[in-house]
């Protein structure tokens, strides 16, 4: 973990500057409701840096496209785009990668050796520009792989999402999900013990959506150090 306001952080070997804001990591298994929580947090006035939005931009590269299919094969592209412009489908490559299978595994870390690295040093970028600012005091990295994909450096504090195992799994098929993709996709990510180990703040999702954005204002404030 990095230490909070006015220490110099270095991510990678890479100094990102002094620390202005606190930044946050939000954790959780999957359906948790972790979406929700940054949404509260951005309403409150944190900066969300967001792992997914980037790794969306990185697979449309050309340079990744070419690295992804070289490792996966053409299979992983979409069917639906022309010749000239190849894209992935996230989809098939999300079928190839997701699996307590060690061939999936083989893929997963694969995947993850490609593609993470890349994302990084996009999102260390965004850090770094928003800390030279020195405008930022609350910022939230969502990474849905926060762990698996050594995010957790950047972090100054780690926000664990407890959420029922029902309700997950019942916000999970809302999502058009089976209960097989649900725990496959469950079971290819760092465990609910592990995550709640390396939190520095739990917070309880086992009630109203009203006390969940309360609850979420209350530790933004905390963040803040404000009463």
């Amino acid at each position: 973990m990095n230490s909070h306001h006015g220490s110099t952080v270095v991510v990678d070997g890479v100094v990102i500057g002094v620390v202005v804001g606190v930044v946050v990591g939000v954790v959780g298994g999957i359906a948790s409701g972790k979406s929700l929580v940054t949404r509260v947090l951005e309403e409150c006035g944190a900066k969300v840096i967001s792992a997914d939005a980037i790794a969306h931009d990185v697979l449309r590269e050309p340079e990744m496209i070419d690295l992804l299919v070289s490792a996966f094969g053409q299979t992983i592209l979409s069917d639906a785009a022309p010749l000239t412009s190849q894209t992935i489908d996230r989809r098939k490559l999300g079928a190839m990668v997701f699996g307590p299978s060690e061939e999936k595994i083989k893929h997963r870390k694969r995947l993850e050796s490609i593609v993470h690295p890349r994302i990084r040093q996009i999102a260390r970028t965004e850090l770094q520009t928003l800390k030279a600012t020195g405008q930022v005091d609350l910022i939230v990295l969502d990474a849905p792989l926060l762990i698996e994909g050594g995010w957790l450096p950047y972090c100054d504090r780690v926000l664990f999402v407890d959420t029922p195992d029902a309700t997950r799994q019942r916000l999970a098929m809302a999502r058009g999900w089976s209960e097989q993709e649900w725990r496959v996709r469950e079971s290819a990510q760092v465990s609910l013990e592990e995550k709640r180990k390396v939190a520095t703040d739990i917070l309880s999702n086992d009630g109203t959506l009203i006390e969940l954005e309360q609850r979420v204002r209350e530790f933004a404030k905390h963040c803040r150090g404000k009463p």
